[in-house]
């Protein structure tokens, strides 16, 4: 499927984890790739050379979106590279694990500006150079609307998330931009493996998956892939989830 030739793509987040898979499935359709990362040099090496191995097109852009300085840099670099933008992938996350009673208020703070006020922040910024055709596809979690130990902060930030996207569903599809979420379930990125207790919540979420298995990266990849083609264009303002199931059981 070369469906993206001569498209242009810019994902947050989009050298590791569920980003980095984002960015390769979106270049191996024909999209020109820019992915952004916040700290890992070794991180965007390594994804650069295998998209040179491979013949995709990917730029790295390094800016932590949360610091100003930064972000103006990393935007000023996209307007310059960029006459337009079709697709936006908001995969970037981190934040602080801990109780919600035991959380500062600081530390929210901080959470809020990487999750939500980033994400809201660039998108207005980039919006102007998305015409009719584009996307624009965030990735969230179940924390978002389920309780999960210790993701007090991440998931205000992904509840949060989801409630502005619905908005901007509905402000930017008569405009023919289409906004929608996807959801995995338990996907052992580098930010989950930070979480506290992983082993139990690995084990539980095993045992209540139906499936039985975990979503990878490359599959949460192809479903944002699948969403930037024209047989998703009526999927608007929509929450996809991949979770094998567990989303099923109480």
């Amino acid at each position: 499927m070369n469906h993206l030739q001569d498209k242009t793509a810019v994902v947050t987040g989009g050298t590791r984890g569920i980003g980095r898979a984002v960015s390769l499935a979106l270049a191996a359709c024909g999209a020109n790739v820019f992915a952004l990362y916040a700290r890992s040099r070794k991180n965007a090496e390594s994804l650069e050379k295998e998209a040179e191995s491979r013949g995709l097109h990917i730029t790295t852009i390094r800016g932590d979106l949360s610091h100003e300085e930064s972000y103006s840099h990393t935007v000023q670099q996209l307007h310059q590279a960029c006459d337009h933008i079709d697709i936006l992938v908001h995969s970037a996350a981190s934040g602080v694990h801990r109780k919600a009673m035991e959380l500062s208020e600081k530390q929210l703070k901080w959470t809020f500006e990487i999750n939500f006020f980033a994400v809201h922040k660039l998108t207005r910024e980039l919006i102007g150079k998305m015409g009719r055709g584009g996307r624009i596809i965030g990735i969230t979690s179940p924390g978002g609307t389920h309780v999960i130990p210790n993701y007090a902060a991440v998931g205000s930030t992904k509840g949060a998330m989801e409630a502005l996207f619905r908005h901007y569903a509905r402000e930017l599809a008569p405009e023919g931009i289409v906004v929608n979420l996807v959801c995995p379930g338990l996907v052992m990125t580098d930010v989950v493996k930070e979480v506290p207790e992983l082993e139990k919540l690995l084990n539980i979420t095993l045992e209540y998956t139906p499936s039985g298995i975990l979503t990878t990266p490359a599959q949460v990849a192809e479903v944002v892939t699948f969403l930037t083609t024209d047989a998703a264009a009526q999927i608007v303002g929509q929450t996809i989830v991949i979770d094998g199931g567990k989303g099923l059981l109480a």
